[in-house]
């Protein structure tokens, strides 16, 4: 049981950090936003796996599992919201602008 435990923390350290990493060495908002998404959607599985393990009180592991969905879910909201607001600071509204209207066919004669 101790294995299992180590390697699933272990595990969860490995993603939070690679995530950390990736948001430390891109460049654009819009590339870090992908790796902020990796603690909230890998790790937070391994973290409550290795809580579901080591708690003899299996209620504890299942509010774990919930506060994990919640995580889970949320991230995708807060991703979007991240993401529509470096949106709106570097073009200055929301919706996009609209592209150009079409040029109109040249007539022909």
């Amino acid at each position: 049981m101790h294995a299992a435990l180590a390697i699933l923390v272990t595990l969860t350290a490995f993603f939070a950090l690679a995530g950390a990493l990736g948001v430390w060495l891109m460049r654009d908002v819009y590339q870090k936003l992908h790796y902020l998404t990796l603690p909230c959607s890998v790790s937070v599985w391994f973290l409550c796996a290795a809580m579901f393990v080591a708690e003899k009180q299996k209620q504890a592991g299942a509010k774990v599992i919930l506060i994990g969905l919640v995580l889970f879910f949320m991230n995708a909201v807060v991703t979007q919201a991240t993401a529509r607001a470096a949106w709106v600071r570097k073009d200055g509204q929301w919706p996009p602008r609209e592209p150009p209207p079409p040029a109109p066919p040249e007539a022909k004669g």
